[in-house]
């Protein structure tokens, strides 16, 4: 079974390819973190299994019942507090207001976001703060899978970890499904059951490696280790720290 397929996508800028042959898989209760060079496509690719974006060629199979989504940028609505941010997509769910009211306080806590904090516009939150709003957006609805575009690089250190830890909680016991865009291969150690790696052009998946016991069991030192192993003795990760410049992904 699977949560999402990808199957031969490709998708092309102005005459020019930016994604070809990719194909990937994430199977139900599982994370796959997506990484590779800045500019590979990696976002493209994202927003295309989201079906933000229609691909050139390929297809896709989505069998979940609800994703939501997790941008760079917050993308909050500027006219709207923080708590109606968040509230917005549960009226859109259709929750009666004492169940909305009930949730909101619940995942506002979840991501560390103070009453008062709710009470503000998004110009009058710090840029950490608006990404944390976006996250309890995206899990307010409880979606079964998320697409994660880059979304903790806003936050500092602490707060980054906080997140972490909480997709890893989310996910813990097959509740939550995702696709996890990083440059970070600790993050992507940390919270992914498998890795995948885009190549450096956008020319599918050079390979996938299956990390070792399930995200909540794995601790600082053993993280270290395999990213330290990948990145010395593993040549599929060579060239996940290079640049691309022929596009922004």
């Amino acid at each position: 079974m699977t949560a999402l397929a990808l199957d031969g996508v490709g998708h092309a800028y102005l005459g020019r390819s930016v994604l070809e042959d990719v194909d990937l898989r994430v199977a139900p209760g599982e994370i796959v973190a997506l990484v590779g060079p800045s500019g590979c496509g990696k976002s493209t690719l994202v927003h295309i299994a989201a079906g933000l974006i229609e691909p050139r060629a390929g297809r896709i199979a989505r069998d979940y019942l609800r994703h939501a989504m997790i941008f760079q940028d917050p993308c909050l609505m500027p006219w709207a507090t923080a708590a109606a941010n968040i509230e917005y997509v549960l009226r859109l769910a259709r929750l009666p207001r004492r169940q909305r009211l009930q949730r909101l306080s619940e995942v506002a806590a979840e991501v560390a976001l103070d009453p008062q904090d709710l009470a503000k516009y998004p110009v009058e939150l710090s840029g950490g703060m608006k990404q944390r709003v976006a996250i309890a957006r995206a899990l307010a609805v409880r979606p079964d899978f998320v697409y994660f575009d880059e979304p903790f690089t806003a936050l500092d250190v602490a707060l980054r970890r906080r997140m972490q830890d909480l997709v890893i909680a989310t996910c813990a016991g097959g509740r939550l499904s995702g696709l996890f865009i990083t440059h970070d291969l600790h993050e992507a150690a940390r919270i992914a059951h498998r890795i995948a790696v885009l190549d450096t052009r956008g020319n599918g998946v050079l390979g996938e490696r299956q990390l070792a016991d399930e995200p909540r069991h794995r601790d600082d030192s053993a993280v270290f280790r395999w990213v330290r192993s990948a990145l010395t003795d593993d040549p599929l990760f060579r060239h996940i720290h290079d640049v691309n410049e022929r596009q922004v992904a």
